[in-house]
């Protein structure tokens, strides 16, 4: 089985600090790093780190962010593992106990269905994974909790920090290229797509330190176009029925030109 870390980069000085922190080579044949010559964004070029790494025989890829760092005692070898470890079908509570105690024809044992996983996802530590208002609010060092379980017909924000998948995933593993919401939305229509097929996505994969605080105002400014959308995208991808990669993401486009500021005609479009 071979597994590839795919890491998006555009600055060299980040970029030595993510080698000289989990203690790679730049010639390490486990990772991919995949940088962005032409500021092309982060989803376009995530978007080419796995196709590269699909069409270099990978069956297993990890995105992983430039900064985001091992924890205490973590090596590479073992994160990969632990994402490997997490890929594997999981059991998802899918018995509801509605009264305290247990009513009558509540099973005592078995609740749960195990299933295969889409993906894993790993949190982080340090600094959340905060959108800007939150961010403001809280600051970026704020505690932030997890809920580090499976997750089956509940839609969530995905995030594509510290992300886990197969190769057969493709297309649904493309991130999206809009600001902010780049993972978010990719993982709207990935979950669609997942949960209808007996899929659930798995939070308790490995966790990270994230170490780098990205600038909130310039982040206000990318989210701010999108905002009032994402209240509602993810309840049109659910009502819509299950669709091709390439239909969901027509079906979605904008009414309006302004509802994106990058690409004027289109809103969900991770090729370009």
């Amino acid at each position: 089985m071979k597994t590839i870390v795919v890491v998006p980069w555009h600055n060299r000085t980040q970029l030595d600090l993510f080698v000289d922190a989990w203690k790679v080579s730049f010639s390490d044949e486990r990772i991919l790093f995949q940088q962005d010559r032409d500021r092309r964004g982060c989803a376009l070029t995530k978007n080419a780190g796995i196709r590269r790494a699909i069409d270099d025989g990978a069956e297993i890829l990890i995105v992983l962010d430039d900064d985001c760092f091992p924890t205490e005692g973590q090596t590479l070898d073992s994160f990969i593992r632990d994402h490997e470890a997490a890929l594997n079908p999981q059991p998802v509570e899918m018995f509801e106990v509605v009264t305290d105690p247990p009513s009558r024809g509540t099973p005592y044992f078995n609740r749960t269905i195990t299933m295969p996983v889409a993906a894993s996802m790993g949190f982080w530590s340090e600094i959340g994974d905060y959108d800007a208002p939150a961010q403001l609010v809280h600051g970026a060092r704020h505690p932030m909790t997890f809920s580090r379980k499976t997750m089956h017909w509940r839609y969530f924000p995905l995030c594509g920090m510290n992300l886990a998948f197969r190769a057969t995933e493709w297309p649904w593993c493309q991130f999206i290229d809009v600001p902010r919401f780049d993972d978010i939305w990719q993982g709207f229509l990935w979950q669609r797509k997942a949960f209808t097929q007996g899929q659930c996505f798995n939070l308790a994969g490995p966790i990270v330190r994230h170490s780098r605080q990205s600038n909130v105002w310039a982040n206000l400014r990318d989210e701010a176009v999108n905002l009032e959308r994402n209240e509602t995208i993810w309840t049109d991808i659910h009502k819509l029925p299950m669709l091709e990669h390439g239909e969901f993401m027509a079906a979605l486009k904008p009414s309006s030109p302004a509802s994106s500021a990058r690409h004027p005609d289109t809103v969900l479009d991770p090729s370009q």
